[in-house]
Formats: C-alpha cells, sequence, structure tokens
C-alpha cells in the first residue's frame, strides 16, 4: 500500500485514507497534514477519522462509507467549520490483503464559493435598489425621489449612512441629503459649509472619474488630518463616495458610510449605477425651483404689491 499513499504525498489536494470498518486513519499526505499542524505520519496513524477530522465522538451522519465501491468515485461539497474551508471531496474504496480503505480527496473550492455568494449579494443588493428606483419615479417631488432611492441604497449595502453633498458657489460642500439607519445619529446639521480643502483630494479622484474608497479612516489619518478629523466625528470606519455631475461638470458627491468591509466594492459599483439617477432628480428639483421662482417673478410684475410673496406662496406652492 505504500507505494499508493507516495503517489499523494506532494499533491497539493488533501489527502487521507481510513480503514472503513474500524474508521482508523492510515494515511494523511503533505497537505493535510500542515493543515492540522502535524509533521509525520506517525502522529496520526491510528487515530479516529471522525475525531480528527470532524472533531466527532461518533462516526460522522454524513459518512458515505456504505455508498463506495473500488474503481468508482463519489463527489460531493463540504463546509468543514474546523478549517473554515469548502471542499470538493472525491471518494473512493481501495481494498488490500482484505482490509477495506477509504481514500478521500478534498479539493479546496472556498474561492469559487465566496465568488458565488459574492454574485448572489450583488443580485440581491441590486434588486433590493432596483425596487427603490421603482418606487421613487411614482412620487412627483423630487426630494422625496431622492430620499427614497437614499433609503433603499443604505439598507440594500448595510450601510449606516447614505447621503448627497453639493457644492456651493463658495466652493464649499453642504450635506443636502441624508439617510440613516436605526440608532445612528444624522449629521447633516453638522456638515453644512465644509471647507473645500476638506474633500480636495476627492474632487481630483472625481476629475479621473474615479470613486473614493477608504477601507479604515486610519490610513488617511497623516495625509489630510482635517478629512480624517471630519470623518472620525461621525463615527466613520469605511466610506465610499462617487462624483455627482450636470452636463459634465462636477455638482457634488454621494456616498455610503461604514457598509461591512465584503460590502465596500459592491458599494462603488452601486453607487455608479444610481448616480444617473440622482443628477436627473436634481436637475429636475432645479428646474422646477427655477419655475416657481420664474412664475413668481410673472406674479409680482403683475401684481407688484408689498403683500405679493405671501399670497403667491399660499396660493401658488405646495
Amino acid at each position: 500500500m505504500k507505494r499508493i499513499w507516495e503517489f499523494f504525498d506532494n499533491l497539493d489536494e488533501l489527502v487521507y485514507a481510513s480503514d472503513m470498518d474500524t474508521y482508523e486513519i492510515v494515511y494523511m499526505n503533505k497537505k493535510l497534514l500542515s493543515e492540522f499542524g502535524f509533521k509525520s505520519v506517525d502522529q496520526v496513524v491510528g487515530r479516529k477519522c471522525y475525531e480528527l477530522i470532524q472533531n466527532c465522538q461518533a462516526p460522522c451522519s454524513m459518512c458515505n462509507n456504505k455508498m463506495l465501491k473500488p474503481g468508482e468515485f463519489k463527489e460531493w461539497k463540504y463546509f468543514n467549520p474546523g478549517l473554515n474551508r469548502h471542499y470538493m471531496l472525491k471518494d473512493t474504496m481501495v481494498e488490500e490483503d482484505g482490509r477495506r480503505f477509504r481514500i478521500e480527496i478534498a479539493i479546496d473550492v472556498s474561492d469559487q464559493e465566496k465568488q458565488k455568494d459574492m454574485i448572489t449579494n450583488y443580485h440581491d443588493m441590486s434588486a433590493i435598489v432596483n425596487e427603490g428606483i421603482k418606487l421613487a419615479l411614482h412620487n412627483p417631488n423630487p426630494d422625496k425621489t431622492i430620499d427614497i432611492i437614499l433609503e433603499y441604497l443604505g439598507k440594500a449595502l448595510r450601510a449606516e449612512r447614505t447621503y448627497i453633498f453639493e457644492k456651493r458657489s463658495n466652493g464649499h460642500d453642504d450635506n443636502t441629503y441624508e439617510w440613516v439607519a436605526t440608532g445612528v445619529t444624522p449629521e447633516k446639521d453638522n456638515l453644512q459649509n465644509v471647507p473645500p480643502e476638506a474633500c480636495s483630494n476627492w474632487y481630483q479622484a472625481f476629475k479621473k472619474q474615479e470613486n473614493v474608497i477608504i477601507e479604515d479612516i486610519d490610513d488617511i489619518r497623516e495625509e489630510n488630518y482635517m478629512q480624517y478629523e471630519i470623518l472620525k466625528a461621525q463615527n466613520i470606519k469605511s466610506i465610499v463616495v462617487a462624483p455627482l455631475y450636470d452636463d459634465k461638470k462636477i455638482i457634488g458627491f454621494y456616498g455610503v458610510d461604514n457598509p461591512p468591509a465584503m460590502y465596500l466594492e459592491y458599494s462603488s459599483n452601486l453607487l455608479e449605477i444610481v448616480g444617473h439617477f440622482m443628477e436627473s432628480s436634481i436637475r429636475r428639483r432645479n428646474l422646477l425651483k427655477q419655475l416657481k421662482e420664474a412664475s413668481y417673478s410673472d406674479y409680482l410684475t403683475k401684481f407688484g404689491n408689498r403683500h405679493a410673496m405671501n399670497d403667491y406662496i399660499e396660493h401658488y406652492l405646495p
């Protein structure tokens, strides 16, 4: 049998063999020994496979020994909580000198499973955001449409806060819209007239059509202390922001605070997708404002008296 084991010794997959009647381990290759912190096969030979590999006190309920036949492989997937990895398992039986041996080859597929989970999560998040956009489109008030999409975006990304900042004529930024998760303190009133130097590096990135992703704000403490202090005061640990445009001109940015680490890239992607909707809502808001101002100007010209503004507001504005 030794020659069979030598074939598996340097294989990059995990391999062990056990006696199918006694469950005693008779072999482990170097890769699996290393995973469990052993240096020699002698340290594991004779130990029960279910005790060592699964940390169980009795044979595993999912053991497929009864299904194994010489020359055939049974394939199945399993997540090993001890190793915290997903595996594709290939099991077979080898008979020698009246003994039956189970050989199991475990191929690590954790990265593939993680990728599948990430794709599923992204699809789920996109569905939530799309539902928010549909709901927002039915609201005639552009301010409400923005509030709705910020809420759905925040919930989809499991963030603590979503918001919009708009650049003023003096170069400063105002936090104009905000959604916060339950238990999170609103910050909008504290973030008015933010000096341009606080976010100047963000705007430099925006000019290159790049989003900003900060995984840990401690990373920016030395290079931009003002920005660090502003973010820290809001209890922000991570942040993703993206630019907002009006006819190719950058008019501000919007973003999410403290999404789970694995959602940072998703956040950036979804911000880009939702950005067009946000920009159109802001344009619609500005257009309605201009129309109202023009209507009031016409009203004042026609009825010119000191009560005109109050009368116009009372009768013509929603």
